[in-house]
């Protein structure tokens, strides 16, 4: 297997914190570029937490290097577009507005790096009533329509009572728009090889979340919307699993398996009136269903060709068997937090490695490293930088 990874070469200057930011930038960190985090003295990312690493964090950040910067001072922002001057990409979540008060903004810096790709990730855009809004995931999952249509499939057709939405404790948002802006980031890089030179992308986390749900937003445009269909768990004796007879030849196993060949002539589940039925299709599965247990339902109905899946608990994931021998995590080691794993991307590569660091940066570890190999400074002045306050 080759040693080289498809982005080694390319250096990465990452302002952002958080989630969406730092997953987009640990996903070019595996993929071979370099990383420099930089972080605000004293606490750095809030998801290092009070003790200056969280496992989390790990998650998030496994492999970069961490440079401590105070950017309100005018010789911070001077390091930092020095660093950024041979640098080829540039990410941040900061507020719209926040880096051209720093003088850090795409703008200003293409002047020194013409090539360079500049990545904004913001709740609403760069532009817009909203661009001033603050924006976590959960208030990006309400804002798109996401939350509306997740409640409303948690009703059965014949219920019209307005639900309460779910708790959120899953930043889809944040991941999702993170791998947007790796993907983003990847076309740049090749519109640039191909001469188009740097460029600017503006990634949105309410966007993002849109793409969640082409189907309702075509839905909404029809006087006559097309029925979407929704999937039920089905109970079985220990619990509940997921089935999902779609296709012609989904409802003919499952016939099969359930010695129910009946089934296939009952027009409520032919082609069309199916998608409208499938909570009734699901009370069918769960008269053959209740006396089993959610493994051997999900064995039985993926024998006969049947989708099914029971519902897997996290701490069940590490021994998987499908995980494990795709690699799906990775070790790391923490002098404090001891051996854990993180999980790898969700995509690899022939012929190179692309897993996830086994090493986490504690705040500004890197700082004289950086400063001394990329901007050839002297330890006398690093020292008066770190006098000043300016890096920790």
């Amino acid at each position: 297997m080759s040693k080289t990874k498809p982005l080694e070469g390319f250096k990465v200057i990452d302002f952002s914190a958080v989630f969406a930011g730092p997953i987009c930038s640990r996903f070019l960190r595996d993929c071979g570029a370099e990383v420099i985090k930089v972080e605000s003295p004293g606490f750095g990312d809030l998801t290092r937490g009070v003790d200056g690493i969280t496992p989390v964090f790990a998650h998030f950040n496994a492999g970069k290097r961490s440079i401590a910067v105070d950017l309100k001072q005018p010789d911070g922002q001077s390091l930092v577009k020095q660093l950024i001057s041979e640098a080829d990409i540039v990410l941040e979540n900061f507020r719209p507005g926040i880096m051209a008060k720093f003088g850090l903004d795409f703008e200003s810096l293409r002047v020194k790096n013409p090539e360079l790709i500049y990545c904004s990730i913001s709740g609403f855009g760069q532009s817009g009533p909203h661009v001033n809004r603050a924006a976590y995931a959960p208030i990006v999952h309400a804002a798109s329509g996401f939350d509306a249509v997740h409640a409303q499939s948690q009703q059965k057709p014949s219920e019209d009572e307005i639900m309460r939405p779910n708790n959120w404790e899953i930043m889809v948002a944040d991941i999702l728009t993170g791998s947007y802006a790796f993907g983003a980031i990847q076309t740049a890089l090749l519109g640039r090889e191909r001469g188009a030179g740097g460029s600017y992308i503006d990634v949105s986390m309410m966007e993002s979340m849109m793409t969640l749900i082409p189907a309702h937003i075509q839905s909404a445009q029809m006087e006559q919307p097309a029925l979407i269909g929704r999937f039920f768990p089905v109970k079985v004796k220990d619990g509940f699993v997921m089935v999902c007879a779609v296709s012609d030849k989904n409802l003919e196993c499952l016939a099969t398996a359930l010695a129910r060949p009946d089934l296939l002539d009952d027009p409520r589940f032919v082609r069309g009136p199916r998608t409208q039925n499938f909570y009734l299709l699901a009370e069918e599965v769960e008269a053959w269903s209740a006396s089993l247990t959610a493994r051997e339902c999900e064995e039985a109905l993926n024998r006969a060709g049947v989708p099914c899946s029971l519902y897997q608990q996290v701490d069940d994931l590490f021994a998987h068997p499908q995980v494990v021998e795709r690699n799906s995590f990775a070790d790391v080691h923490d002098d404090v937090l001891g051996d854990f794993l993180i999980q790898n991307m969700p995509f690899k590569f022939s012929g190179t490695d692309n897993a996830a660091a086994s090493w986490v940066a504690k705040l500004g570890q890197h700082t004289n490293e950086i400063l001394s190999e990329h901007l050839h400074l002297e330890p006398e002045e690093i020292e008066s930088l770190r006098a000043s306050s300016v890096v920790s």
